[in-house]
């Protein structure tokens, strides 16, 4: 009976918490390697990768105006204006291929979920801390 309602209650604090949120930082990117921290580096068997952190292909559509100006508001770090090496004042393309090409690399720190008792985790996102989001290499 003891261990029924040990059983038991491991599965209400597991039901609680069913997702674990860690951080780590790409070793190597080909084969993906992530280190969580100094004792734990997972490989790719254990990880799977959000699609928006690989080589990978959307179809788009895009509206382009010269001159425009964007605010601060609408951009994030500071107010810009568009211009044009062609020359163009509008400029309309429809279903567009674009490929996105930046993948996972050396040295990019990553969000990962890991399901609890489960042995695989997700590559959920990138991150960057605070003082670095408006920094550019």
């Amino acid at each position: 009976m003891y261990d029924n309602v040990k059983r038991a209650a491991v599965k209400a604090v597991l039901a609680m918490n069913p997702v674990n949120v860690l951080y780590g930082t790409v070793e190597k990117a080909k084969p993906l390697e992530i280190r969580i921290h100094e004792k734990l580096k997972l490989t790719e068997e254990f990880l799977d990768v959000a699609e928006h952190l690989t080589r990978h292909e959307r179809i788009i559509s895009l509206d382009y105006q010269n001159p425009k100006k964007w605010p601060e508001t609408a951009i994030g770090d500071a107010a810009k204006d568009t211009s044009s090496s062609e020359g163009y004042t509008d400029y309309n393309l429809k279903y567009a291929k674009m490929v996105f090409e930046d993948g996972l690399k050396k040295g990019d720190k990553v969000v990962l979920l890991r399901v609890q008792g489960g042995h695989r985790f997700l590559v959920y996102d990138r991150y960057k801390r605070g003082e670095e989001v408006w920094s550019y290499q």
